[in-house]
């Protein structure tokens, strides 16, 4: 038995190997194929014809002969269309998803607020919009990919615990593929966006970058080594002394809200509006507002915490900020590096380049590079 386990894992390896190549366009036919994998050119034609048989691959006429002539090659093309992946982000407000062929083009959208659908737990929004796209599908779905905050264990599809949509312990992997019969995979949101910095941004797999993703909770993905951090999650739940409140009550947009209404009485001329949101207080601060100063140094102060230990226990060639905090601009990121100089010496967070993220799909992105990652091999 062990023996059959061994043969099935290598020839889905050397699949995987072949199928990349073709993908990345790294080699675009049989010999080159063999060069660029090291394979048996009798091993590359038995797999070549499986993905021309499965419709991931196709023949596109022929190449130019090498330098030393012979036949022309027969030009091998991967097809994106011959697939299509839903991709899902659920955070503690909405539920948003995307329907994308192999490349990620997206083909349709769909969303729903979890607020809006009375009567309907977040697991039967998720399901609303699964269906949503499903319906608009004219390919077969190669998987559904989903993001959920929380912990998650990414390599057994279970939400661990995400106390925002109120899921403990939910078998949402086992759930979802009994029901719709494709596979299934989920991840933490932040592990996800993470992993669309490295698939889509280009940075070099050499780099250790972490994410420090601020919305309802504060969540952190870890990218070194060449891959993801499948463990990554939630950090909101840290309780942080001397008072008990968690991590998140410093840094989320409640904690903005009750800080504000707190310090209003004492600043009556303030320039915020009564409906405020994060652009308001940027633009009270570059305006030299007292209050909107004091609420940019109070989450200064409690990001360069967090930059702190990252840098202190990771050394991170970057830090990067994500959520709907960084719609408070570069001056809270300034402010937040300059309050972690203080807490480490100035050489190790020198080392370190902060930035914000401001793409608010990374998540979306990330959800199809796991899935290409874990169906087909062909990204990391």
């Amino acid at each position: 038995m062990t023996q059959k386990a061994t043969r099935e894992g290598l020839k889905s390896h050397n699949r995987r190997l072949v199928l990349r190549s073709v993908f990345t366009e790294k080699a675009t036919n049989r010999a080159a194929i063999a060069q660029y994998t090291g394979l048996a050119k009798p091993t590359i034609s038995d797999i070549v014809a499986e993905l021309i048989e499965d419709g991931l691959v196709e023949e596109l006429g022929h190449g130019e002969s090498t330098e030393s002539g012979g036949k022309r090659p027969i030009l091998l093309h991967f097809r994106p269309e011959s697939r299509q992946i839903i991709s899902i982000s659920v955070d503690s407000t909405r539920v948003q998803g995307i329907l994308t062929n192999l490349n990620g083009d997206v083909i349709a959208r769909h969303r729903a607020y979890i607020e809006d659908a009375v009567g309907y737990a977040p697991l039967d929004v998720l399901v609303q919009v699964i269906n949503g796209l499903i319906a608009q599908s004219d390919y077969p779905l190669l998987c559904i990919s989903i993001g959920t905050p929380g912990i998650v264990y990414s390599d057994l599809g279970v939400v661990k615990s995400a106390p925002s949509l109120g899921w403990h312990d939910l078998l949402l992997e086992n759930h979802l593929s009994t029901l719709y019969d494709v596979p299934v995979c989920v991840a933490n949101n932040t592990e996800l966006a993470t992993r669309a910095l490295r698939a889509f941004k280009g940075w070099s797999e050499d780099d250790t970058v972490v994410m420090v993703l601020v919305n309802g909770t504060v969540e952190i993905g870890i990218a070194f080594g060449g891959g993801v951090y499948h463990h990554s999650g939630d950090l909101g739940l840290l309780r942080v002394p001397p008072a008990t409140d968690q991590l998140a009550s410093f840094l989320g947009w409640e904690f903005v809200e009750r800080r504000i209404d707190e310090l209003r009485p004492i600043a009556p001329d303030n320039t915020l509006p009564d409906t405020f949101d994060y652009l308001d207080i940027r633009y009270g601060y570059v305006r030299e507002d007292w209050l909107c100063a004091v609420i940019y140094d109070e989450l200064a102060g409690h990001l360069s915490q967090i930059f702190a230990w990252i840098t202190g226990i990771l050394r991170p060639n970057r830090i990067v900020l994500a959520g709907e905090i960084v719609e408070m601009g570069e001056e809270l990121m300034q402010l937040a590096t300059n309050q972690t100089t203080r807490l480490l010496p100035p050489d190790l967070v020198d080392a370190v380049t902060f930035s914000l993220e401001t793409d608010t799909t990374l998540s979306l992105r990330g959800a199809i590079a796991h899935a290409l990652d874990r169906e087909l091999g062909v990204i990391s």
